[in-house]
């Protein structure tokens, strides 16, 4: 202890007191060094890069799997060449659906709408299939409706009392399926007239029958085989009046028309068949896709144009043909 003789702490060396902050530097400045490492550390941590996950669907088109048709033939005499016509177009008919692949039934009544069988489905059985033995010749029989028909021919009125209880339920019942499309074909040398069946405007009764049949989702129209519009038409296959009333609700419903008067209706027959089928145009992707990064193919062919992406889907110009393979490669959005 230093002497109380009024010097104190100052009566110590000098040289001491400066060797003692040399001794504590050191100290100090590694304490310094590793606070800055750690703040270097901290501030800049590595990046992680994640690679872009691809995604690839496959869809095969294919078309409506069941459709029903009723053909709706005028049994008046005046038919008896354009039958002629007919039986041979039916045979090709038969021929366009099962190349189709379709699960398709047909039924067969005529324009009578004024005895007790109206709308009654002709024949044993009553419903053809593909499971026939020979389903152009069950067609070609079923629709040999004969010519003694009595006037008036209503052909809205027949299909409606066809498609419509008590007839659905009971003499032709098994007819319509509740997931099948339906397309009533009409074939008449005169215009509808059937407002004993469906009053003043058969034409509208008919559309909205066919807005309620088409109301599960599937394809109902009515295509129509008469006379020209206005003028009616004179040919090889007979000569017919004008068929406006069936020409105003194949146009509703999309259905197709072509003139009876024409010798060869196997044009008609083709475009019909293709109408009883449903082509897919939209194929809905099960994730959202970065949209530069899409890319179609169909049977491995790269397709970039004829299509487009709308609402995580792919959207076609026009639908695929029947049984491709219908390829979708895609990044997947974050």
């Amino acid at each position: 202890m230093a002497p109380e003789n009024g010097f104190g702490t100052s009566m110590i060396p000098r040289r001491f007191m400066s060797s003692t902050r040399r001794q504590r530097l050191p100290l100090l400045l590694p304490l310094s060094w590793a606070a800055a490492c750690v703040d270097f550390t901290l501030g800049t941590p590595d990046e992680v890069v994640t690679e872009p996950l691809v995604v690839e669907e496959h869809f095969t088109q294919a078309p409506l799997p069941q459709v029903d048709i009723l053909w709706v033939i005028d049994d008046t005499p005046s038919m008896a060449d354009e039958h002629v016509v007919l039986t041979a177009a039916l045979a090709e008919f038969a021929g366009e659906l099962q190349e189709l692949g379709l699960s398709w039934q047909l039924g067969v009544i005529t324009t009578d709408v004024t005895t007790e069988d109206a709308g009654v489905l002709r024949g044993n059985p009553w419903i053809l299939t593909p499971a026939e033995d020979d389903p152009a010749a069950a067609i070609a029989q079923a629709a040999a409706v004969g010519t003694d028909g009595m006037e008036p021919a209503g052909g809205l009125g027949a299909a409606w009392l066809a498609l419509t209880e008590p007839l659905r339920s009971a003499e032709n019942r098994g007819f319509r399926r509740a997931d099948a499309g339906l397309h009533v074909i009409v074939i008449s040398d005169s215009d509808d007239s059937s407002e004993s069946v469906l009053g003043d405007d058969p034409a509208g009764a008919f559309a909205e029958l066919l807005d309620d049949e088409a109301a599960s989702g599937h394809n109902a129209a009515l295509s129509a085989i008469v006379g020209d519009a206005t003028t009616g038409c004179s040919g090889a296959s007979g000569t017919a009046l004008p068929g406006d009333t069936y020409l105003a609700v194949a146009a509703a419903s999309g259905g197709a028309t072509e003139s009876i008067c024409d010798a060869d209706l196997s044009a008609v027959v083709t475009s019909l068949s293709d109408l009883s089928v449903e082509w897919q145009d939209t194929f809905q992707l099960q994730a959202t896709p970065v949209p530069e990064s899409v890319r179609v193919e169909i049977d491995g062919a790269r397709q970039d144009t004829g299509w487009s992406l709308e609402t995580d889907a792919v959207v076609f110009d026009a639908p695929p043909a029947a049984g491709v393979d219908i390829g979708v490669r895609y990044e997947l959005a974050e």
